[in-house]
């Protein structure tokens, strides 16, 4: 029997061998790291059905092995110290220096002239970049110089430095990448991290010494307000412009289509009813509409956003506004259901903000509103179990994932889902940052939507995007 290391190192080989000849059967070079340019390349191939199963296996096996390899306690003191890389990315992120980077060419720019335009100290910049750089993220090509590489050019807005500093607050606005989206991550919730041990671990603690209400951004931001009260400050403008945008780069993570890729809504008979429970403009549905115009579909959000969900359906898709084929209804989705004849209700990234008592009232809302033939859609991301999925579930198509070749583990080590985990809030309560919400396991799923009264029959999963959990009323 061969030993842990070799089998993850042929793991490794076999599924590189894999995406190689993949690549040549399509005439298609796989995007090399130090090329900035490879955006479409990357999209096109990174979607690819055998790309993708052999990419995740190489990069699980590569994690594994370099866990089972490295000394364990550099690993440990390596993981503590995670804060300075995420400190590093936003002070680059902010200072436009990805910008200013892409500006000078693909030869890429010196510290000094880095320096000279957004006015850090050079040698500052320096040990931020080369942090990164190690990481794979931007690339240091001669003493003190660094350019872009594919992973680093999506911190780049595409706008002038000097735009960016001109009007700082719009900095996000219309931009390409997802900088903004690593902007958020980078400050108001890197911040309001750093408090988490204040919260959970000694809470009782922290109350009796008055420190007010138990969230960890209430103590970073010093304030006692939800979450968005944070975005009400005037000094806090830029923050509530990023984080708009950062919500828009999220959406654009997953890939297009990734919605039609479960419930077969071409199945529906025509003129059956869709309700997008707090569907914010309606991009969702503007989606299955488009694949899909024989439905017809309410997108049900707080009046302000339905303002501007009119708008957004008034530029995409005018017609389905006009034609009623869509209609946009102010409603909170912790009131009763108004709509009693839907034929689906769509749910998407809505439960995991909510603990399981939000997250209950919001399903209850919808059966109680629902026929015996309505359907519920949600589409969430479902935390794998690192252990592996309980296969008393494997009833339920979907719900039980195959198990990745030995040795790696059940999840096959991405984090992803963890990370959104700890990030996940309850928008209503005090608390302003994580661990009121909850990336739920598919038991948690199974549960929660039981008490509710809805039994999950389907699960269809989207590796690195939204799950999609159908159901039916009990």
């Amino acid at each position: 029997m061969a030993s842990t290391l070799l089998e993850l190192s042929n793991l490794i080989s076999s599924s590189v061998a894999i995406v190689d000849a993949r690549c040549r059967a399509l005439s298609r070079k796989y995007p090399d790291l130090a090329n900035p340019a490879n955006a479409q390349e990357d999209e096109a191939l990174a979607h690819d059905s055998q790309i993708a199963a052999a990419t995740s296996i190489a990069v699980a096996a590569a994690a594994q092995l370099m866990a089972n390899m490295q000394d364990q306690s550099r690993a440990l003191i390596e993981t503590s110290r995670g804060f300075a890389v995420s400190s590093a990315m936003g002070a680059v992120n902010e200072s436009a220096t990805a910008e200013i980077i892409r500006e000078a060419g693909p030869k890429g720019c010196h510290i000094n002239d880095i320096a000279k335009k957004n006015g850090m100290d050079p040698l500052k910049i320096a040990r931020f970049l080369r942090l990164l750089a190690t990481l794979h993220i931007f690339r240091e090509v001669s003493p003190d110089v660094f350019a872009h590489n594919r992973i680093s050019i999506l911190l780049d807005t595409g706008k002038s430095s000097q735009e960016i500093f001109a009007k700082p607050e719009d900095k996000y606005h219309g931009a390409k990448g997802i900088g903004a989206l690593v902007g958020l991550n980078t400050d108001e919730t890197y911040k309001a991290a750093a408090y988490i041990q204040d919260v959970v671990v000694n809470p009782e603690r922290a109350a009796a010494e008055g420190r007010g209400p138990l969230a960890p951004m209430n103590r970073a931001y010093n304030t006692e307000g939800n979450f968005f009260s944070l975005y009400d400050r005037p000094e806090n403008l830029a923050r509530f412009k990023r984080f708009g945008m950062a919500m828009n780069a999220d959406r654009m993570l997953d890939p297009q289509s990734s919605v039609l890729k479960g419930l077969n809504w071409g199945a529906l008979p025509a003129g059956a009813l869709v309700v997008d429970v707090g569907g914010g403009v309606g991009s969702t549905s503007l989606e299955i509409a488009r694949a899909n115009p024989h439905l017809r579909f309410v997108v049900q959000d707080l009046a302000s956003v339905t303002l501007e969900g009119k708008e957004f359906w008034a530029r995409e898709y005018p017609d389905a506004l006009a034609g009623g084929i869509v209609s946009l209804q102010a409603h909170s989705f912790l009131n009763p259901q108004p709509v009693k004849d839907a034929s689906v209700f769509l749910v998407r990234a809505v439960l995991h903000n909510w603990p399981d008592a939000g997250a209950f009232k919001i399903l209850k809302n919808l059966r109680d509103a629902a026929r015996p033939t309505t359907q519920l859609v949600v589409l969430e991301r479902i935390a794998p179990l690192v252990c592996g999925e309980d296969a008393a579930h494997a009833h339920i198509p979907g719900a039980v994932l195959p198990a990745p070749p030995a040795p790696l583990l059940a999840n096959l080590g991405v984090m992803f889902p963890y990370l959104m985990d700890m990030q996940a809030r309850d928008p209503s309560s005090t608390s302003l940052y994580p661990l009121d919400g909850i990336e739920r396991t598919f038991p948690h799923h199974l549960k929660l939507y039981k008490e509710a009264g809805w039994e999950i029959v389907h699960v269809y999963r989207n590796p690195g995007v939204m799950d999609q959990i159908i159901a039916k009323p009990i």
